[in-house]
This record gives structure tokens, sequence and C-alpha cells, in this order.
């Protein structure tokens, strides 16, 4: 079996149309932007799974251009008798080289991922950290504070959260199904009505980050918008233990 000079360049144009797509894609996903603890551990993760993903496929699209453009005997007939059995290329070694590879990425893959779980689930929190309770409702969220201060979303003001600290939200909801998502953090928290789940966050730039639902709450869940003001400690602080908060 052969393959004519113009199938072949089909094939190879094929093969770095497919390996520019995966090169941009990824280029893509780093121009997305992502600030804070989060961000990086899960972009490290989505990076990880890319090259891994890519080599895979580069490897499997080489194979198969081998099996194109190359036959197992020199005098095999172009076509095949019925009943005839196909001819079967096999390489004990290769197979086995195979096999070792693909069980190490794996292995590395598990092991990247669960230790990112582990990072989502398990807050670093120090001395200065603490907790803010976190409630959706048709359409807007009420961010309360340890010191009795309440912000609600409604107002057009921010939540307000220092930079480098950790920060535990408590998350529940009044009413129906929401979810807290903070895009920019690659933070999402299902806010379910009866039940408190539990998120984490350290900032590690400040300003002003959006907050969305990212779950359809009803006809206008597209307004629960909110944002989360990320200030200097000392900015903070002034803020949190001003009379208006106490």
């Amino acid at each position: 079996m052969s393959v004519e000079k113009h199938q072949f360049r089909l094939i190879i144009i094929s093969i770095i149309l497919l390996m520019t797509t995966f090169a941009s894609i990824f280029n893509w996903f780093q121009g997305l932007g992502g600030t804070g603890a989060h961000a990086d551990k899960y972009d490290d993760l989505f990076t990880l799974y890319w090259t891994l993903g890519t080599i895979i496929g580069g490897a499997v699209y080489l194979y198969f251009l081998y099996l194109l453009t190359t036959s197992p005997e020199d005098n095999l007939e172009e076509s095949m008798e019925i009943g005839e059995l196909p001819v079967i290329r096999d390489n004990k070694k290769v197979a086995g080289a195979i096999t070792i590879v693909v069980t190490l990425f794996l292995l590395i893959l598990s092991e990247s991922t669960f230790d990112s779980i582990n990072f989502f689930e398990d807050p670093e929190t120090t001395d200065d950290s603490f907790t803010i309770e976190v409630t959706g409702y048709q359409y807007y969220w009420i961010y309360e504070y340890p010191n009795g201060a309440s912000i609600n979303s409604a107002t057009g003001e921010s939540m307000k959260i220092p930079v480098n600290v950790s920060v535990i939200f408590e998350v529940t909801s009044g009413d129906v199904f929401h979810s807290f998502a903070l895009p920019d953090h690659r933070i999402k928290i299902d806010a379910i009505p009866g039940r408190v789940n539990d998120g984490w966050i350290l900032a590690d730039d400040v300003g002003i980050f959006p907050i969305r639902c990212a779950e359809l709450c009803g006809d206008e869940h597209a307004i629960m918008m909110s944002e989360v003001e990320v200030m200097s400690l000392e900015d903070f602080s002034n803020w949190y233990n001003s009379e208006e908060n106490l």
C-alpha cells in the first residue's frame, strides 16, 4: 500500500494545521489573564494537561502517518480477498514502551490533579485570615464580616478583602440555587439553600475584579453581578475598623 504524493502533502498539511491549532489555543488561554494563588494553580494544571495531551496527539498522528506510508510486506497485494485475515503489524517492544509512557503520564496527571484538589479544598490560613459569609438571593449577594459589617451588592458596593491574606468564604443561598464565581481568580462555589459550601481566596494583586453568578437562577440571572475590591492591608484595616462597620 502506498500513498500518492498529493495525499501525502494533504496529510502533512493537516498535521501542521492541527499542531498550529494546539499552539493557538494554548496561547489564547495564556492570554486570558487571571490573578491569585488559585489562578496560578489552575493554569499550571492546564498547562500540564495541554502539554502531555499535545505530545500524545502528535505521537498518534505521526504513527498514523507511518502506517499510511508503509506496508508490512513489499509484495503485499493491493486488494484483499474475502475471508483473508488482515496483516497485523505489531512490535512488542514498541507496545511495551507505549504502555510505560502512558502509565507515567497518567501517574503524573493523577498526582498533579489530586494535589490541586487538596489545594483548592484546604485553605492556607494565617493569623490575619478571616471568614466572610456569602448569601445569594435573586438577584444579589450579601457579604457578612466577622465584625458585623454587611455589604449588599444590590447597592453597588463591592466586597472588600485584603491582598496577600487568605480569606474563607462560607457560601449559601436564601432562595434558589446560585453559584458564587470569581472568574479572574478561578474560583466557583455553589450556593445551595440549607447548605454551606466553603471556599477560599488568596489575592496577590490589588484592584477591582468581577463576581458573577454561574448558575442560571431565574429571569434576571444576567444582572446578578458584583465586584470584589482587593485592598492593601492598611486600607482594608482602615475600612474594616471604621466607625460605620463597628
